[in-house]
């Protein structure tokens, strides 16, 4: 039997999200995308009610922890916030790669990923950080930890570090939302540890009944 009736008690929860086309990014007067689409119809075949908005990912991350009524997505499910969310349904999937620009040539890279002497930026509280991070990059030294995706990729640009880390796939959208071309940019090496599916999730103390039905909407749509 399908959940999808609407309760007048149910409050309208906050779906968070950050810009990353084509998976989420703003279409006029409404968040649009891949994975929008696949969290809208999640939501509205549980027969609930909520609002989608965009922020850099540290203020996304920050928001949803606050609200017992919010979700966020594309959030990768690691080690480290498995506890602290309840995970909805997969949403995306993303390869990332070590990005550098087009006419850039000193970037070589073993199979080991050894990044010594090079610098990065990366978006504060993504999984991009956190991997650099433990490979032995420092804030402040030679990783420039930006508010959004569009910020590194401008700094990568203008030349302030070496490389950023990206999806191929998202190369050209990316880039066009930046004012930037595509073929400004080359892929040096993909990130095996970093092919990740991303979520749906919902703050750990959401209510569970609400839980159990964004869970069995996704199921009902076969997103698992």
């Amino acid at each position: 039997m399908s959940i999808g009736l609407t309760y007048a008690d149910t409050p309208t929860l906050v779906v968070f999200t950050e810009v990353s086309p084509p998976y989420q990014y703003q279409g006029g007067d409404r968040v649009e995308g891949i994975a929008t689409e696949r969290v809208r119809k999640i939501v509205e075949r549980a027969g609930l009610n909520a609002e989608f908005k965009l922020f850099p990912w540290a203020r996304a991350m920050l928001n949803v922890e606050r609200s017992s009524r919010a979700l966020i997505y594309s959030i990768a499910k690691t080690p480290e916030r498995e506890g602290q969310f309840h995970w909805i349904a997969p949403v995306a999937k993303f390869n990332l790669s070590i990005l550098t620009l087009a006419n850039s040539n000193h970037i070589q890279l073993d199979s080991g990923l050894n990044l010594t002497g090079l610098s990065a930026a990366a978006q504060r509280d993504d999984i991009a950080e956190t991997w650099l991070l433990a490979k032995g990059l420092e804030e402040g030294h030679n990783l420039l930890v930006c508010a959004d995706i569009l910020c590194s990729w401008q700094q990568l640009k203008l030349g302030t570090v070496d490389f950023i880390i990206e999806d191929p796939v998202l190369i050209e959208s990316t880039a066009n939302l930046a004012g930037l071309q595509a073929s400004d940019f080359k892929v040096v090496q993909p990130i095996p540890e970093l092919a990740v599916v991303a979520y749906l999730a919902a703050n750990g103390n959401m209510d569970p009944k609400l839980v159990k039905r964004l869970q069995e909407a996704a199921r009902e749509l076969g997103y698992e």
